[in-house]
């Protein structure tokens, strides 16, 4: 007997993004049941009037908007959910329908199809939707969809103008999307900012790859997916100075800040962007298979005899705000590196429980570094760089 099938495609909702945030600020809103069943009714008369196949099976949503980082996670969990309502497993039993989810007093009906209220919105928000039905049908218009989408998929000016008043939007635009189409999209935008290779990683965590995947950057940063997760090395400035990317470069301080400084940037715009898409990234230090553990990571610098160091350092570089924090107490210097977004706030819980209050604080405004010798030095009372 012939199974049934599903097939996941979207509406993809150009907004301005300009009402996500300000003083006045709002969210898409949450459809209850009833809007969410005329949301599906707008959609269907849409998708038919394209594919008139596709009345030969069912549509199934929710009455939400996501950001593609909620909605481009592992395993699609989003998809899952929906697909989940469709109860018919073989073909003879299905019976075309509309099946929507909508919200109870503001919450939807399962955890999965919540949009994250802490994700920060840009102007392009999705509405998933599968096709179900038998699978020989699905698949055919599963075809259909990939080709005509991209010239023909825009929403009538009607159930845009619907969707405009229930979500509490500003709709530029509105077309249906597959998959295929909003994950080659990524590609694209990933590729023309000198990312390739971590949509590669993200690609492989979205599809759950088995084999292990190795990759090299632009910035020569090496990246592994492996055992469900990214793994690279973290490079404090010390190793990545004298042995690591920076080991080239010519020892002065401009050179050698500026270097580390773009080594920092695109290991954060990694860490965030699998973050924001549900990937873990995980720091080894060394070339060592243990993970290193905590949001911060602490290691032993070589403090100059001759200097009278500044007893904490926050080493910072341009719009990355703080790098590093150099502690100096009891005569050895100690240089923290957060791994995560709270690390720095937990690195300054750590040290006031070390340091008693009073003690003085440098703010150089740059990766302070003794050139020479490669290595992360706290401020002094000179206040000269090493050259």
């Amino acid at each position: 007997m012939e199974g049934t099938g599903n097939y996941r495609i979207m509406v993809a909702v150009e907004t301005d993004a300009t009402r996500y945030y300000g003083a006045n600020a709002s969210r898409p809103g949450l459809l209850g049941i009833s809007d969410s069943e005329q949301l599906l009714a707008h959609m269907a008369a849409d998708l038919k009037s394209l594919i008139p196949g596709i009345s030969h099976c069912s549509l199934i949503a929710a009455g939400a908007l996501f950001d593609q980082t909620q909605l481009l996670r592992p395993s699609y969990p989003i998809f899952k959910a929906l697909e989940a309502a469709s109860v018919a497993e073989r073909a003879e039993r299905f019976q075309p329908g509309l099946v929507s989810i909508g919200s109870e007093d503001g919450k939807m009906p399962l955890e999965e199809l919540q949009p994250c209220e802490d994700i920060p919105l840009g102007l392009l928000q999705l509405m998933p939707l599968v096709i179900h039905g038998p699978a020989n049908e699905v698949a055919e218009l599963g075809q259909a969809m990939e080709y005509r989408f991209l010239e023909e998929g825009q929403v009538s000016a009607h159930s845009a103008n619907w969707m405009e008043t229930a979500f509490g939007v500003s709709i530029n635009h509105a077309r249906f999307m597959t998959l295929t189409d909003l994950n080659a999209m990524l590609r694209m935008q990933l590729d023309h900012f000198g990312f390739l290779p971590l949509w590669e990683l993200l690609d492989a965590a979205l599809n759950n790859r088995s084999e292990p995947l190795h990759l090299e950057s632009e910035g020569r940063i090496n990246y592994s997916w492996r055992d469900g997760a990214v793994h690279t090395e973290f490079e404090t400035f010390d190793h990545w100075a004298n042995e690591g990317g920076g080991s080239e470069l010519t020892a002065l301080h401009q050179v050698l800040a500026e270097g580390y400084g773009d080594w920092t940037r695109e290991i954060r715009q990694y860490l965030t962007t699998l973050k924001a898409h549900g990937v873990e990234m995980v720091f080894h230090q060394d070339r060592k298979d243990e993970p290193l553990e905590g949001s911060f990571f602490v290691e032993p610098g070589k403090l100059a005899s001759h200097s009278k160091a500044t007893t904490i350092t926050e080493h910072s570089f341009k719009e990355l705000g703080t790098v590093a924090v150099s502690l100096v107490i009891e005569g050895k210097l100690q240089n923290y590196y957060p791994l995560s977004p709270e690390g720095l706030n937990d690195i300054h819980a750590s040290i006031r429980e070390r340091v008693p209050g009073g003690n003085t604080v440098a703010f150089p405004g740059t990766i302070l570094c003794d050139a020479p010798n490669r290595r992360l030095k706290a401020d002094s009372d000179s206040g000269n760089l090493s050259k």
